[in-house]
């Protein structure tokens, strides 16, 4: 059994396996298991004191110990580039790589920022909500002393209140949704009232701080010559519309942007499983069975790379999927697991209902396609400008992967994470087509960076 991610979903789904007689391959592109949640500092520092995000680490220690486990083989700072139908994966390492076949694969890559281009969003000093936890989380250290937060969802919360505590002055937290709650949302948050607390934690905290929390406003521009110096912002009206004639400017030195995540799935579309368009759910993700499994037989994916739900339900997916590995290679555990896993999927079906009433209170306005202008770069490796997408859309020429081919959008190192979404949205305005009607351009290993060497390094087992 191989599992391809170490953060919380395949941590999890490594510690049932283990614990049901599996041996188990865990590939990470990290140096230390975790993942972004229970990311961890480099062996090097030391601490003068413990933090919040230790006590977070102490609560789910026991997944952090598969290190140096005897039914584990741990593949640290290891790209997984490829993985190919006959279930072999194609693997990258500092001083090891090459192709391991394994009888199961679990899919736990996780997600990373959507990125939402506006003009100056490249400037230095415009940053990432999920970018800056990283900075906090595996480096203890703040972006900058003066900070405008801004965008959709609840990490813009947690973000702000990290910062607080942190000793950040935060100018102003935006949130482009109207954020009303309705009884029926209540009631949903209600099925799991320690993730409501948290909510309820840090609004207070922010609120005792005098941090000013803003329902409706989105940034409309960054401004500054060779970094940020400005930011230009403005209220969202009913219909969705940003209202420029109202737009003011905020002096920062920082700015945090949080417009949700995106699933990681670039390794189930490679594999041809079958996928589903899901807007707020992380774009493309795969359709899966009671079981975890995608289509691809053999093959389960679990956590935010299969949609956006949060750690809480990551853990529990790991869980789940893990023992159904395991039930199915190892006739004894079907004896245990097959209680387990009902009631683990019982205590899932509560964290969804939780998750759907966040969905509902943060939904985003209609888009954000209203901030780009022609001169806004939205694909940043190739340095491609919206004007230039929207020269190429025209009569037979229309589709994602035909601007892509044109523009060479998503054609740069970070092979689309950051604009594929955007042209994507871009392509559906202009056409009238739905993104779940629309083909996004086929993934091709390598689907991370490597180095030739690597490629053709170690032979592959037939």
């Amino acid at each position: 059994m191989a599992i391809i991610g170490a953060g919380p979903a395949g941590l999890a789904a490594a510690s049932e396996a283990v614990a049901h007689g599996l041996s188990v391959t865990l590939f990470d592109d990290n140096s230390m298991p975790g993942g972004q949640f229970l990311r961890q500092l480099p062996g090097s520092f030391r601490r003068t004191a413990p933090t919040v995000f230790d006590k977070q680490k102490a609560h789910h220690k026991s997944f952090l110990k598969f290190e140096n486990h005897p039914s584990v083989q741990y593949m640290s700072d290891t790209v997984v580039w490829g993985v190919f139908n006959d279930k072999v994966i194609a693997y990258a390492g500092g001083l090891e790589s090459g192709y391991i076949r394994a009888e199961y694969i679990i899919i736990a890559t996780g997600a990373h920022d959507r990125a939402v281009p506006f003009p100056g969003w490249t400037l230095p000093g415009v940053m990432t909500a999920g970018g800056v936890q990283n900075l906090i989380k595996s480096q203890r250290i703040v972006p900058g002393d003066r900070v405008l937060i801004t965008g959709n969802g609840p990490l813009i919360l947690l973000v702000a209140y990290n910062l607080n505590r942190a000793g950040c002055k935060i100018v102003q937290v935006q949130e482009a949704g109207p954020k009303k709650i309705r009884a029926l949302d209540l009631l949903r948050l209600l099925n799991v009232p320690s993730l409501l607390m948290k909510g309820v934690l840090y609004n207070v905290a922010l609120i005792g701080a005098g941090i000013p929390l803003k329902t409706g406003m989105t940034v409309l521009e960054a401004r500054g010559e060779d970094k940020l110096a400005e930011v230009l912002v403005a209220p969202i009206d009913r219909s969705g519309r940003v209202n420029r004639s109202k737009a003011r400017s905020i002096n920062t030195e920082i700015l945090v942007t949080g417009f949700g995540l995106t699933s990681s799935s670039e390794i189930t579309r490679l594999l041809g499983s079958e996928h589903v368009y899901r807007s707020s759910q992380g774009g493309w993700i795969p359709q899966r069975s009671a079981d975890l499994e995608t289509s691809v037989p053999g093959v389960f994916a679990v956590g935010d790379c299969a949609r956006i739900q949060g750690a809480e339900i990551a853990f529990l997916e790991g869980r789940i999927a893990g023992m159904n590995v395991a039930m199915r290679l190892n006739r004894e555990a079907n004896r245990i697991s097959s209680k387990k896993i009902r009631s683990l999927k019982r205590t899932l079906s509560r964290y969804h209902r939780f998750r759907s009433g966040i969905e509902k209170i943060f939904a985003p306005p209609n888009n954000f396609l209203s901030l780009i202008t022609d001169e806004t770069v939205v694909c940043r490796c190739e340095d491609v400008t919206a004007g230039e997408i929207y020269d190429k859309i025209h009569g037979s020429i229309y589709g994602i992967s035909s601007i892509k081919t044109l523009t060479r959008t998503g054609m740069g190192r970070c092979q689309g994470r950051n604009c594929l979404g955007s042209l994507a949205e871009i392509v559906r305005a202009k056409t009238k087509c739905e993104l779940s009607d629309s083909a996004f351009p086929r993934v091709r290993p390598p689907v991370k960076p490597i180095s030739i060497g690597d490629v053709i390094t170690g032979e592959r087992d037939d």
